[in-house]
């Protein structure tokens, strides 16, 4: 498709009012936007009642030059490409949800269909154990050749990112603006180094802000992009909550790492595991459920030995030193019970213990 069909494309999503969902409608009546646009008034108010009266009234408004200029200038950009539902880059997971995006902007390079995908997602305010998690698992995954989707935000969307990028591998933030703005500015770090290493990507026009509004739309394409979703830690009413809900009607995967039973944070992770969410204690309970993977027989040697509370700590673990104090308070253990448990996975060379109290795995 050349660049001037394209930018219909661009031009039509970018009218208010015309959501992923009345695009759809409007191109049930219509081939294509082109034709869209080269409507009378006359033949686009006959739609006014599959379509809606204020849908039409603003394609009618926004039918003016230099709106469809604004979309050409874009497709003229070097740093952003454009995806309409029609191309064959087109992310052929999220082309099959429910009103998938009829347009994409991208910085950087998504995945290709054969790269396994897996969602990273969890509370802004999280504790300093889920953010741990959410960054070893985030490494680990992209070790494994995953690619990590997630949603930028603080918290663990941002800790999950930093451990994709820490393993120099690959992964994907899907925004809730415009691709031109870093939101949060904290984030602009990950920002600069997914656009290198992988791709941010929204479905909103180019200087949409981060409005409130806009982040439930865009959780559903952090799962459509995926396999699966994994939920570290999250409140039973969250916004990883509504990405569960559209991880389950787009046929996802669910996995949940448990939590404690006191903290809010909590809640909502451990209520998806009571409801039949696998539960996670290490990247091998994700990467067994995706296609082409096989555990290697040390790790799995290691998992038949671990009991929970020795999975507990090992899991709190991994390549950086760490103080048993920093263990204690990660996993709430008494240093009695924690340094009996050390001893336990130092003697079947789950962990090696170094000078000062400090320990690390010597399995990764």
């Amino acid at each position: 498709m050349d660049y001037k069909k394209k930018a219909f494309w661009i031009w039509l999503s970018s009218i208010p009012g015309i959501g992923s969902k009345r695009f759809n409608k409007i191109l049930a009546e219509f081939p294509g936007p082109e034709d869209v646009w080269n409507a009378s008034e006359m033949e686009l108010n006959k739609y006014v009642l599959p379509i809606g009266k204020n849908a039409i009234n603003n394609i009618i408004k926004y039918k003016q030059d230099k709106y469809l200029r604004d979309a050409e200038n874009i497709m003229q950009r070097k740093d952003i490409q454009v995806l309409i539902l029609t191309d064959r880059e087109y992310p052929s997971l999220l082309k099959n949800i429910y009103a998938p995006p009829p347009v994409l902007y991208v910085r950087g390079k998504l995945p290709d269909s054969a790269t396994n995908t897996v969602a990273i997602v969890g509370s802004r305010r999280a504790s300093q154990y889920g953010r741990q998690i959410a960054e070893r698992l985030g490494y680990e995954l992209s070790q494994a050749g995953v690619t990590v989707i997630s949603g930028l935000a603080y918290g663990i969307d941002a800790m999950a990112h930093r451990g994709a990028l820490r393993a120099e591998g690959s992964t994907v933030g899907v925004l809730g603006c415009g691709v031109d703005i870093v939101y949060p500015q904290e984030n602009l770090r990950y920002y600069n180094e997914m656009v290198v290493k992988g791709a941010v990507v929204s479905e909103f026009p180019m200087g949409t802000k981060p409005l409130a509004g806009n982040f439930p739309a865009r959780n559903r394409i952090i799962s459509g992009l995926s396999q699966g979703v994994l939920v570290v830690e999250a409140r039973q009413r969250s916004g990883a909550m509504i990405t569960v809900d559209f991880a389950l009607e787009q046929g996802r995967d669910v996995y949940a790492i448990p939590g404690n039973i006191d903290q809010p944070c909590s809640y909502g992770t451990n209520a998806l595991i009571k409801d039949g969410a696998k539960l996670v204690m290490r990247v091998e309970d994700i990467l067994e459920e995706l296609p082409g993977y096989e555990m290697p027989e040390k790790d799995k040697k290691v998992s038949m030995q671990l009991d929970f509370l020795e999975t507990q700590v090992y899991n709190t673990l991994n390549s950086e030193k760490k103080h048993i104090d920093q263990i204690a308070n990660t996993t709430g253990m008494q240093i009695g019970q924690l340094s009996s448990i050390l001893t336990k996975l130092e003697i079947k060379g789950a962990i090696r213990r170094l000078p000062g109290k400090l320990f690390v795995r010597s399995i990764t």
